[in-house]
């Protein structure tokens, strides 16, 4: 077996990436495209950079191995400071034999603090022995179309087959939507103005917490960036300006056209669960047939609760690294901040 050395990422290593992606993920993954390269690494305002990414490298030039990071802002106390959320971990199985374990203690090295999300199993007990510290979060699954789901699911046993990827389609301006709230809304293309109100409704929802940071910068680059995965956002008004909103995704996942909720801001339960109502109505519409949902928000999650959600048991576990100091804690974040929604990424041509 060949040597293989961990290295920071660089653009010479794409087309090689690639090649291993399309093989490890799946082809058509947005891990193996292209677009999502450009977008985590070359368009991210937050200095989202290849050498925030490692590869392991064969002598011949071959990556057998990869961890992307995506440059997330948060507000800690008066700061902003660049929180990196860690993910897409991947070794070829002939090389399973410590290259990985390595790979994750030189990306925890270089950020003084990061995030990682969706760790199950042996990889789970790999952050708790390296002192991460697991955070509270909840993991949401609900199913919208259960006769079609209940057909795919045979259809994918008996035949292999998967239905058409479904995405929401670019350049939705705000639609009126039908909602015992006089003012309900959603669109693909927000405005300057509109981005500007969602990023004061989302950081409203954060008073002692530390979290992410959201300006019409962060909301442009996350979710409605030409290159990024697709999103659309559903909101309420009060007094003419948004005041509570959820951004969703759609795309494939094992063989199902699954919708998630993002981002969300909940002034109180009963216009939250009309948003959710909402949100369930266009992602069926726009061929969704399960919803699921990330929450590490302690409020959000007391939100679900109270609507008689129940979080899935056994669900991936979260964890938060800090190189330096003291791990700060009440910590509230959503998708926005780790690599939820990727699906919604349309496929490389």
């Amino acid at each position: 077996m060949e040597k293989v050395e961990c290295q920071e990422g660089k653009p010479s290593h794409a087309t090689a990436y690639l090649n291993f992606a399309a093989t490890q993920f799946g082809a058509t993954t947005s891990a193996a495209n292209e677009r999502y390269l450009s977008w985590l690494y070359e368009q991210n305002p937050f200095g989202g950079q290849w050498s925030d990414s490692l590869m392991a490298v064969t002598t011949t030039g071959d990556v057998v191995g990869c961890v992307h990071a995506m440059n997330v802002p948060w507000r800690i106390g008066n700061e902003r400071v660049v929180v990196p959320a860690i993910h897409n971990l991947m070794v070829a199985p002939e090389y399973r034999q410590g290259i990985g374990t390595k790979m994750v203690m030189k990306t925890l090295q270089q950020h003084d603090l990061s995030i990682i999300p969706s760790a199950v199993g042996p990889l789970g007990l790999l952050y708790q022995r390296l002192k991460c510290v697991p955070l509270t979060s909840s993991w949401y699954r609900r199913v919208l179309r259960p006769l079609k789901v209940g057909w795919q699911l045979g259809a994918q046993k008996v035949m292999g087959w998967n239905p058409a990827a479904c995405h929401f389609p670019q350049g939705i301006l705000a639609t009126r939507l039908p909602s015992a709230h006089s003012a309900a809304w959603w669109g693909t293309a927000p405005t300057d103005s509109q981005l500007e109100q969602l990023a004061d409704a989302f950081n409203e929802a954060r008073t002692t917490t530390i979290g992410p940071e959201f300006s019409p910068e962060f909301l442009r680059w996350r979710f409605f960036h030409e290159l990024g995965p697709r999103h659309a956002v559903v909101w309420l008004e009060e007094s003419g300006r948004i005041s509570d909103a959820i951004i969703l995704s759609l795309g494939p996942r094992h063989g199902f056209n699954v919708g998630r909720i993002i981002a969300a801001r909940a002034s109180e339960m009963n216009r939250f669960a009309a948003l959710v109502k909402l949100a369930e109505h266009l992602i069926r519409r726009h061929g969704g047939t399960l919803l699921f949902t990330f929450c590490a928000s302690p409020e959000l999650n007391q939100v679900y609760a109270e609507m008689g959600w129940k979080p899935q048991a056994n669900g991936p576990q979260t964890f938060l690294s800090a190189r330096k100091g003291t791990p700060p804690t009440a910590i509230s974040f959503n998708g926005e901040a780790v690599d939820i929604g990727f699906e919604a990424l349309p496929a490389a041509a």
